[in-house]
Parts: structure tokens; sequence; C-alpha cells
């Protein structure tokens, strides 16, 4: 399947949409809800996970008092940043399934009340 599209009616996602809601999209074209498929998300988490230890390792000899926050925040910016940029490029979509609906008897009641 091409990058961003929809598997029913091909129209291209929005990248911005795909990086910001990759788990609840809605087709701009049938209105279809969609995800971003695991593949894309590992594909785009792996280099993120490396560019956020590379910031660590350049960050981590920082000094002063809050120095030991510079490396937690230089790398959580670098892997948010790089996992949203590869996400917006490289998102393949896929029908989001419905979650199943709860029965009556999954809460453990017969829906009874006894006093």
């Amino acid at each position: 399947m091409a990058i961003r599209k929809c598997p029913k009616c091909l129209a291209v996602v929005p990248a911005g949409e795909a990086a910001a809601y990759s788990d609840a999209l809605v087709c701009p074209g049938c209105g279809g809800p969609l995800e971003v498929a695991g593949i894309s998300r590992h594909v785009a988490v792996w280099p993120a996970l490396a560019a956020g230890a590379a910031a660590w390792m350049f960050t981590g000899e920082s000094a002063g008092m809050l120095g030991w926050a510079a490396p937690v925040l230089y790398s959580f910016l670098a892997f948010s940043v790089c996992a949203g940029v590869l996400t917006m490029f490289l998102a393949d979509l896929r029908v989001r399934e419905a979650p199943p609906e709860p029965h009556a008897g999954a809460s453990g009641g017969s829906g009874h009340t006894h006093h």
C-alpha cells in the first residue's frame, strides 16, 4: 500500500494528521476509521530511539545545578521529533477495527441489583 493512503478508497491522509492521530484517523475520502500500521510504528520508533540515545550521549556532561535535566530533556525532544517526522513520511495505514462491544456478562453481574 502507498504511504498515507486509505486502503479502501486510496485517498491520501495529510502527514500531520497521520502523526498526530495515529490511533484515531478518519479518512478524508470515505470517512472510514484508520490507524497507522504496527510495522510503520516500529520503523519510526527505532531510529527515534537512536536519536534520543545520541542526544543523551552528547549532553551527558552538562554542568550546573540542573545539569542532570539537560540529557533527559534533549533526549526526549530528539525522540519525539524524530518519531513524529518519520511517522509523517512512512505511515502505512490500515482499517481500524472497532473495539469489541461489552455484553451484560462482562461486568460480572446480570444487571440486577441486590439489597
